[in-house]
């Protein structure tokens, strides 16, 4: 699996909970928000975008609200790219 890099503006982080199916235990998730700039054919539109980062690495955006940040991201299922 190849490994991109998301930059943008870093909004804030968070915390989500929701319990296993399998073993019914309460699993929480670490989330961070990112204002990307995508380019578009008449330029270029913000995109805010959450994203699961492993738990160890969240005390790593502590106190960067508003600045530009760069998140290691990778992909599943079936994506298309294209040059810009």
């Amino acid at each position: 699996m190849s490994s991109l890099k998301m930059i943008g503006k870093y909004i804030g982080g968070y915390e989500t909970t929701y319990v296993d199916k399998e073993t019914s235990i309460p699993v929480v998730k670490q989330r961070i928000q990112v204002l990307i700039e995508k380019t578009v054919k008449n330029g270029s539109k913000s995109e805010l975008v959450d994203l699961t980062i492993p738990t160890e690495k969240a005390s790593k955006y502590a106190g960067m609200e508003g600045k530009q940040i760069e998140v290691d991201v990778s992909y599943f299922g079936q994506c298309t790219f294209f040059g810009i």
